[in-house]
């Protein structure tokens, strides 16, 4: 899994459980693996499209492939897990252009997503199966092609007996908010995560760092009130779920909008990390029947303490907690879902969320490949 910031790939080995009743999810080993600088750079020239994009694209896709290989390669070495071991790989690649709204196109409405690192140069390279591509099959049936991860969510959390929301913070936010009862399940995505403030702070300090640590460059600012709201005026916020976000909303065209003429500054670092927590209380206010009843974190964003305080603060009706209190791995909870998506597509079930996504009916996502 690579997310939106482009960080370094998080890779999971799972044991997985399946019965009629319930689904036991064991975490074997998690690792990070680095993304060298001049494939990140390379990737976020996609993100601009720049000049060549598509010669740029063919071959990021597959060198992006042999790099995710050896993520699960290293893996395998440090779980100790031979490769016959391993039933599949699922693989969600690197997104580097979502159409989360119908657009025409040459006379027909439709959605878009577009992921890469060639499935074919991992399953080549390691001998196992890979599921990837998970999105396009969602789409195809109406939905949005996002958030995936409340298939996970759903499964952890329907016996709580208590209405709780499952909020990530990566470089977007998404919530998946699920009934008391367990007989109703709302998911989408609330905006900015970490996308901002990453940018933001690659940019104060010279890319001598690509997050704000701790919280401790926001921590010497102020939030500016005036920002905020102007922030909030976002039409994104306004659009009903299902939706999803992207660099698209708040990435580029966001920092040409609301940022380019900004000073950089530890106050504009904070009023970035405070947009993301009210943006994701704002839209619990909006779109959920009720606040829930317990918060669980995960995602970069909880290391943020900012962002953390911030929250708690903004749903005082709600325990805010990290997912590690409730037994998720915050940073693997992402790598996690799409190996249990990738089992799913290979046993052939069901494995998308139409409440999620806005798909008209289930269907299995991803597309094998054998090596």
């Amino acid at each position: 899994m690579s997310g939106t910031s482009v960080d370094s790939i998080d890779s999971v080995a799972i044991c997985v459980e399946l019965n009629e009743s319930k689904t036991n999810i064991h975490l074997i080993k998690g690792i990070v693996y680095p993304i060298p600088d001049c494939i990140r750079k390379e990737i976020f020239k996609l993100f601009d499209d720049a000049a060549e994009s598509l010669h740029r694209l063919s071959l990021l896709h597959m060198r992006l492939g042999s790099l995710f290989a050896g993520a699960a390669l290293k893996l395998l070495e440090e779980a100790g897990l031979p490769p016959e071991e391993v039933a599949v790989i699922g693989s969600h690649g690197q997104t580097v252009h979502h159409v989360s709204r119908v657009e025409e196109c040459c006379g027909e409405k439709l959605r878009g997503s577009l992921q890469i690192g060639e499935a074919s140069v991992i399953a080549q390279k390691t001998g196992i199966p890979v599921v990837s591509d998970f999105r396009p099959a969602d789409i195809a049936a109406g939905g949005t092609g996002a958030p995936l991860a409340p298939f996970l969510d759903y499964i952890l959390f329907k016996n709580r007996g208590k209405d709780v929301a499952v909020q990530n913070i990566g470089g977007i936010g998404n919530v998946t908010w699920i009934s008391k009862g367990a007989d109703k399940l709302i998911a989408f995505d609330t905006g900015p995560g970490n996308m901002i403030i990453d940018m933001l702070v690659e940019r104060y300090t010279s890319e001598r760092f690509r997050f704000d640590k701790d919280g401790k460059i926001g921590r010497s600012g102020v939030a500016s009130t005036e920002l905020l709201e102007r922030w909030m005026m976002h039409p994104f916020f306004y659009q009903n779920p299902p939706k999803s976000a992207g660099r698209e909303e708040f990435g580029t065209i966001f920092w040409q909008d609301n940022l380019k003429e900004l000073e950089l500054s530890p106050d504009l670092i904070r009023t970035a990390e405070e947009f993301t927590a009210r943006s994701i209380a704002q839209a619990y206010r909006s779109f959920l029947p009720r606040l829930p009843e317990m918060v669980v974190v995960t995602g970069g964003g909880v290391h943020n303490p900012i962002i953390m305080e911030a929250l708690v603060s903004a749903l005082k009706g709600s325990r805010v907690i990290s997912g590690n209190k409730v037994g998720i791995d915050v940073d693997f909870k992402e790598a996690i879902a799409f190996a249990l998506l990738g089992l799913f597509r290979f046993l052939g079930l069901p494995n998308n969320v139409p409440e999620a996504t806005g798909a008209y009916r289930e269907v299995v996502m991803g597309k094998l490949t054998l090596p």
